[in-house]
């Protein structure tokens, strides 16, 4: 595999996976991915309702979510970069394959903590989504 192609690979996988920390009125810890799906339901709120408050709160999940899509752009990176220290093709693949195999293992682990999902209790990734 390429170089390209297993960072981009790592970076889908910590969008979906990677627990990050966020602020609106409360906090929690959501993989960026559910932060997007939470930015484009406001964005609607915004275009077909207007006002301040929900300006307000787009603005805050847009800034959360452009940042931590950066993030785990430079996460993925970084670790494409240490993995290209492995000397044959394979290993590396192997490597960023596992990597993968790792973060998706522990997006089953009650993990993401949300008032907004359960009542603040933690959850895995497919019950954050339901």
């Amino acid at each position: 595999m390429s170089t390209s192609m297993i960072r981009r690979m790592l970076w889908l996988a910590l969008l979906v996976t990677l627990p990050v920390p966020y602020w609106v009125f409360e906090g929690g810890r959501v993989p960026t991915l559910w932060l997007g799906e939470l930015t484009a339901f406001v964005l609607a709120m915004l275009l077909s309702e207007g006002g301040m408050v929900a300006g307000f709160v787009a603005v805050l999940f847009v800034g959360q979510t452009s940042l931590f899509v950066g993030v785990t752009w430079l996460v993925a990176r970084y670790a494409t970069r240490g993995r290209a220290r492995l000397r044959s093709a394979s290993a590396r693949s192997a490597a960023a394959l596992g990597a993968i195999a790792a973060l998706l293992g522990m997006a089953f682990l009650p993990v993401y903590r949300t008032p907004l999902v359960a009542g603040g209790d933690a959850v895995n990734v497919l019950r954050l989504f339901q």
